[in-house]
């Protein structure tokens, strides 16, 4: 095959939306309306032989009458009209599909068929597919959208994705939208990935001035040797990490008929290949999102030394084990920060690491006693990062908070994350306030420790490569 152009995938000039459809909620429909709403600078070319226009463009009857060869096709028609559609792109001279359709491998061996021919048809023209089964891409530097699901406006980011699942290109992507603070700027779902497959967009998003970090949901690998090969060079450049579905006996004869993969129902074989290529494997599906939003928000931490700052003992005691249990250290606090905590705090209280801020809240205010602790922490030559937990609550003023993102200056090697313990209306001040300054915040206890250790061991993965490379 030949080599996959991605400018074609997700900056094309123009495209054709072959099942386009006048109906609002039909798939043909929201495309266009997603790439509406993102301003695509591109001309939209509509496929229906029974429109005369749909949503303010001109729609053609087929492929072959469009007045130009477009850059890449989206196409919606049912599985058994697939065939057709990409011989007439083929004919047409287009060497970019994004296959939108499902009912294919993933189905029955009869789909298996149809997802044979489709590649040999689009061989035969030099033509690159994405798909089948999939929900389509997303690139918002080029303003492109082709997801079927109805997003709006898409915000921009330095976060991508690569995900053989439909979700982050419909649902997950509105979540983000709605309810976090980082944009995106790249997915692209695999689907059955009868084409272009991991490593080709591994090494796309390695190459990608848009993308500084990478985030992938996958089922399996076809071809794993050269996913290696790929995905080690790019995680010398930039985090990666992976949640990898179907490890489990359930879960692999759930891989096959959602996408058909063989799945990797051999743990230790699938963190095997992750390891060689340099990957960080997570665990949760949410992990994509608040790994996601640390590693673009905050630096990468030097070591795993990490001090925390709880507003209860309890809240130590599981952050401690969390940190401990995902390879992070909870590092030994020098006399001078010592004494700075204990200055704060009420004589009785015995200061150690997770420090309880509690009595420094009581002899002070919130804000002086977490500026005070975080201050004494992040000057200490032995932590490299940093994990607070405030308490917020309706009952008294929201304090100014402004003071953590400014650590960002002055310790600029030194991570901070966030949680957030109280009252949900705070919460959600804090998080809009702090993210909106790069500063991510998470629910208690466990969800900061979790993207920190993920954050190290990104930052692990990236300093042996540069050592392997030097």
């Amino acid at each position: 095959m030949t080599t996959v152009d991605f400018t074609s995938f997700l900056e094309p000039k123009s495209v054709a939306i072959v099942g386009a459809s006048r109906s609002p909620g039909k798939p043909g429909y929201l495309v266009i309306s997603n790439l509406k709403a993102n301003e695509y600078p591109g001309k939209i070319y509509p496929v229906n032989p029974q429109a005369q226009e749909i949503m303010g463009y001109k729609a053609y009857p087929s492929v072959a009458d469009l007045p130009e060869v477009p850059d890449v096709a989206v196409i919606l028609v049912p599985a058994s009209a697939t065939i057709e559609a990409v011989r007439d792109c083929v004919r047409k001279g287009i060497k970019a599909a994004v296959i939108e359709s499902g009912g294919y491998t993933e189905v029955n061996e009869r789909g298996a068929k149809l997802e044979r021919e489709l590649l040999q048809s689009a061989e035969k023209g030099r033509m690159r597919i994405i798909g089948p089964n999939t929900s389509g891409v997303i690139s918002t530097p080029g303003r492109f959208v082709t997801t079927f699901y109805p997003l709006g406006k898409v915000r921009r980011g330095s976060v991508a994705y690569l995900a053989q699942t439909g979700n982050f290109a419909t649902h997950t992507m509105r979540w983000i939208l709605s309810a976090e603070n980082f944009g995106v700027s790249r997915v692209v779902g695999l689907g059955n990935k009868c084409d272009v497959d991991d490593a080709d967009v591994v090494e796309y998003f390695g190459a990608d001035p848009d993308t500084r970090v990478i985030c992938m949901y996958i089922e399996g690998f076809k071809d794993g040797k050269r996913f290696v090969e790929a995905a080690r060079q790019v995680s010398r450049e930039k985090p990666v990490i992976a949640l990898v579905g179907g490890v489990t006996a359930s879960g692999s004869k759930a891989v096959v008929s959602h996408t058909a993969s063989l799945g990797a129902s051999n743990p230790a074989l699938i963190e095997g290949v992750l390891r060689q290529a340099g990957v960080v494997s997570i665990h949760r599906y949410t992990d994509l999102i608040d790994s996601a939003k640390a590693l673009v928000f905050q630096p990468l931490p030097a070591g795993g030394r990490v001090g925390v700052i709880v507003p209860s003992g309890g809240m130590g005691v599981l952050a401690a084990d969390t940190c401990v249990r995902l390879g992070l250290t909870l590092a030994e606090l020098s006399q001078s920060t010592l004494k700075k905590l204990q200055d704060v705090s009420q004589p009785w209280i015995r200061i150690g690491n997770p420090v309880d801020i509690w009595s420094a809240i009581q002899n002070h205010s919130l804000e002086e006693g977490y500026r005070v602790a975080m201050e004494a922490l992040l000057g200490d030559p032995g932590i490299d990062s940093l994990v607070a937990i405030l308490v917020l609550t309706t009952d008294n003023p929201p304090p100014n908070l402004d003071f953590i993102p400014r650590f960002r200056e002055k310790y600029p090697g030194k991570p901070v994350l966030i949680g957030v313990s109280g009252d949900k209306a705070s919460f959600d001040l804090a998080k809009k306030t702090l993210e909106s300054q790069s500063v991510p915040v998470y629910l208690p206890v466990e969800g900061a420790c979790e993207a920190l250790a993920t954050m190290y061991r990104c930052s692990l993965s990236m300093q042996r490569g540069k050592h392997t490379r030097d």
